[in-house]
């Protein structure tokens, strides 16, 4: 393989594991707050409960 190919190779590799890494660091944020959207969830539904009473 022609070395500038295989420097190419390299840094698309790279830049292949920094995407990778950040949908992954992305994805766990989405999963933290998906959670606190469901605690705020009943959270609004327990208020509402003790509203209507």
């Amino acid at each position: 393989m022609d070395t500038s190919l295989a420097h190419e190779n390299a840094r698309l590799r790279a830049l292949l594991q920094t995407q990778q890494d950040t949908i992954r660091q992305m994805a766990e944020y989405s999963r933290l707050l998906s959670q606190r959207v469901a605690v705020y969830a009943s959270e609004i539904k327990r208020l509402k409960a003790l509203v209507a009473k």
